[in-house]
């Protein structure tokens, strides 16, 4: 698989620049961006410059399976005639916006050229890259979807500037699992950081997306088993954010704090490198203990636990799933263990009530 170039700026780019980028020069830009971005003059002012243009709403509705024929046809007409080689898709949003115009991008006449210019820090550090796109079978998440790498991945500060503090504080739980995974020098720019605030995120982008896309290359579509690791904190992660509606990055930061703690339970950390991660995560990073969590908003059901459990993509066979274990900084590895443990460990942390 390809690794999509990486290009960051201040500002957005004009077309002629992104011709530059690419290999050829496409006849026509399709710019699919969300419908918020149209409060921002800057961005009202670059879109201006482009001819083709289809707004949507972000969201994981954008991604419903049933309604893309209608969106595919509404794009047909707009952009009629075209080539492959003469339209290229410029994906503006965040990451429901790309994981739609991605597969979008992959299916229009086999494939045509993409660019994803991530407005979020989330869809900057993770969905962007990989290839991977998708889109939602009625309640189930990403059941159909295509690896398809952009040619180049725009990031442009000033959308990042403009974030709501909890979308900063959010994509930082993107970014410890990363330096989690990596436990080398991005783990230590993270620990010794005074201000982890959008500055030191921009400065670190770079690096986190080069360690995620070493992890992509040794497994690009997923049938090693290599890249599950990148699913560190996710699992669940996923339960929370499918339960109580909170933003992705804060649900992974939580995941990882239960990891971190099955992890030592299962004799895989050692006391000490569960304290330091767990002072990273509680202390410096604002995540909750799961206490603190249980009290702000409530215990799970083990049934509401269950029913995420039994559409995570991560699940083997209805009594088991790959679940990723820490042994230390750096130290991420792959494990099958039964779903009545993993129910059994939320409960024993004070996750789940019974």
């Amino acid at each position: 698989m390809k690794k999509s170039q990486v290009k960051r700026f201040r500002k957005l780019p004009s077309a002629n620049r992104l011709s530059e980028i690419l290999v050829g020069k496409p006849e026509k830009y399709l710019v699919i961006y969300d419908s918020r971005l149209e409060k921002n003059p800057s961005f009202k002012a670059w879109l201006a410059k482009f001819n083709y243009k289809y707004k949507v709403k972000a969201g994981e509705s954008l991604k419903n399976l049933e309604s893309f024929p209608g969106h595919i046809k509404k794009i047909f007409k707009l952009v009629s005639p075209f080539s492959s080689k003469s339209l290229c898709v410029l994906a503006v949003g965040g990451g429901s916006v790309g994981d739609f115009a991605g597969f979008a991008a992959s299916v229009i006449k086999r494939g045509v050229p993409l660019i994803h210019i991530p407005t979020t820090l989330l869809a900057a550090m993770d969905s962007a890259h990989g290839g991977k796109t998708a889109l939602n079978i009625s309640d189930f998440k990403n059941q159909v979807g295509s690896f398809y790498p952009a040619e180049a991945v725009i990031l442009t500060k000033e959308f990042f500037e403009t974030l709501p503090l909890e979308q900063i504080h959010s994509s930082l739980g993107e970014l410890v699992k990363m330096a989690l995974i990596q436990g080398g020098s991005l783990l230590e720019r993270v620990n010794l950081s005074e201000a982890l605030d959008i500055n030191f995120i921009w400065e670190v982008l770079p690096q986190v997306i080069e360690e995620k896309n070493n992890w992509v290359a040794k497994d690009p579509f997923e049938k090693t088993g290599d890249r599950q690791v990148l699913n560190l904190g996710h699992t669940f992660g996923h339960v929370l954010e499918g339960h109580y509606g909170i933003p992705h990055g804060l649900a992974v930061g939580e995941g990882l704090i239960f990891s971190c703690l099955w992890s030592h339970h299962r004799g895989y950390m050692n006391l000490k490198d569960r304290d330091d991660t767990l002072s990273l995560l509680n202390d410096k990073l604002g995540f909750l203990s799961p206490i603190e969590f249980s009290k702000r908003h409530g215990k799970i059901s083990e049934s509401r636990l269950l029913k995420f459990v039994f559409e995570d993509k991560k699940l083997v066979n209805a009594k088991s799933l790959n679940f990723v274990f820490l042994d230390k900084a750096g130290g991420p590895f792959v494990k099958k263990v039964s779903v009545q443990s993993f129910v059994t460990e939320s409960q024993r942390q004070g996750w789940t009530r019974t």
